[in-house]
C-alpha cells in the first residue's frame, strides 16, 4: 500500500490507504483534505484522471455523504469541483481487464467521466455514490449561482491553460443562458 501523505484529513486518509499507488495525486489529496467540510464524511476515494477537453486531468475522487468532490493539484494551482449527491441522478461503471471508470450523470443530464480508476476501486467508489443517491422523484437541490463570479473563475482557468477558448466560451453561454 502507498504512503499516504502526513496532515490528511483521519477518514480521507482511510479512504486513500487502499489504493495501490497515490503517484501523481499527493498534492491533491492535501488540498482535499483542506476542501473537506466538517459536518461532511468521506465514504470512499480514488485515484483517477477527468478529461477536460482534450487534455486528462489527474486528480482524486472523493465521495462524501454530501457530495463528489474532484480535486485536480499542480504545483502552483488547483482546481476544485463538487457536484452535491442531491443533484445525482445516475452513474455508470465500466471495467476492463486493469482499470476502469465511473460516469456520473447531474442535473440536466450532464455528464462527468472519471478514468483510470484502479478496477479493485471502482466497486467501493460506485457503493458509496449509490448509497446516497436521491430518491426518484425527488427534484434536484437547486445551486444558487452567482454568473459572473463563475464566468470570472471560468475566466481563470482559461487564462492557467486549464480550459480551451472553446470550452470557456460554452460555459459561459450555458451559465448565461444563451
Amino acid at each position: 500500500m502507498p504512503k499516504v501523505p502526513e496532515g490528511l484529513r483521519g477518514d480521507l486518509a482511510d479512504a486513500v490507504s487502499q489504493e495501490a499507488s497515490l503517484w501523481g495525486s499527493k498534492k491533491s489529496l492535501v488540498v482535499a483534505s483542506s476542501a473537506l467540510r466538517d459536518d461532511e464524511r468521506v465514504l470512499a476515494a480514488t485515484t483517477t484522471f477527468r478529461k477536460q477537453g482534450s487534455a486528462n486531468q489527474n486528480g482524486v475522487l472523493i465521495v462524501t455523504d454530501q457530495r463528489l468532490v474532484f480535486v485536480h493539484a499542480r504545483a502552483f494551482s488547483s482546481a476544485t469541483e463538487e457536484i452535491p449527491l442531491a443533484n445525482v441522478s445516475g452513474v455508470l461503471d465500466r471495467k476492463g481487464l486493469l482499470q476502469g471508470s465511473i460516469v456520473v450523470t447531474g442535473a440536466g443530464g450532464i455528464t462527468t467521466a472519471f478514468g483510470n480508476i484502479a478496477k479493485a476501486r471502482v466497486e467501493p467508489v460506485m457503493q458509496a455514490i449509490r448509497s446516497h443517491l436521491r430518491a426518484p422523484g425527488v427534484p434536484p437541490v437547486e445551486a444558487t449561482v452567482d454568473s459572473a463570479d463563475q464566468i470570472s473563475k471560468l475566466a481563470e482557468l482559461k487564462d492557467a491553460g486549464i480550459l480551451t477558448e472553446e470550452e470557456f466560451a460554452a460555459k459561459k453561454r450555458q451559465l448565461l443562458g444563451l
